[in-house]
């Protein structure tokens, strides 16, 4: 089963004095695993990409349609494929589908796309400096020069409040420098 190269070089390890030992882990024996793509994920998945909603926030709703405490930990499980055990698939799945009817989605999505962010924020870059923006926009700086690498997003309320006032501020340095 093995290759003439592998094979060769065990047995110089060998003659040298090394104990080699090899594992090839099995499946035998072992369940298949449940696939992560479950109608149940794929709601969890909906409720926090569209409607904003945390972990923490799904597993309140579900304890009060549910009738019995749900963790966090519970429903970060389901999110990767596993099977509920405390409540039935379908009620989850209902109470789940009742929470999606009784609350709106936002519009475009509750993430701003982390492309987006960057693109915005190299372009006020080139009129100010981080710490410039950070104070515009109330945030720290380090949320700034996050942002500014392109591998965050951001909450679509919360960018919706930064980028007007970042943009007056932008406006309002253009404006001193062509006046100087």
């Amino acid at each position: 089963m093995r290759d003439a190269l592998l094979n060769k070089l065990i047995n110089t390890l060998e003659r040298h004095g090394c104990e080699i030992k090899i594992s090839i882990p099995t499946t035998r024996g072992r369940a298949e695993r449940s696939k992560t793509d479950s109608d149940l994920a794929r709601r969890i998945a909906t409720l926090r990409d569209d409607y904003g909603m945390t972990l923490a926030k799904i597993a309140e709703h579900l304890t009060g349609k549910l009738g019995c405490s749900i963790s966090v930990a519970s429903i970060h499980t389901w999110t990767g494929g596993a099977v509920p055990r405390k409540v039935g698939y379908d009620k989850v799945l209902n109470a789940l589908n009742e929470i999606m009817s009784e609350h709106v989605a936002i519009e475009g999505g509750a993430w701003v796309d982390s492309k987006e962010i960057k693109a915005t924020v190299e372009r006020w870059m080139e009129v100010m400096t981080p710490r410039q923006i950070a104070v515009a926009a109330d945030e720290a700086v380090t949320s700034v020069r996050s942002w500014a690498t392109g591998n965050h997003r951001v909450l679509r309320t919360k960018w919706r409040r930064v980028v007007p006032q970042v943009e007056q501020m932008c406006e309002i340095i253009q404006a001193q420098h062509i006046e100087t």
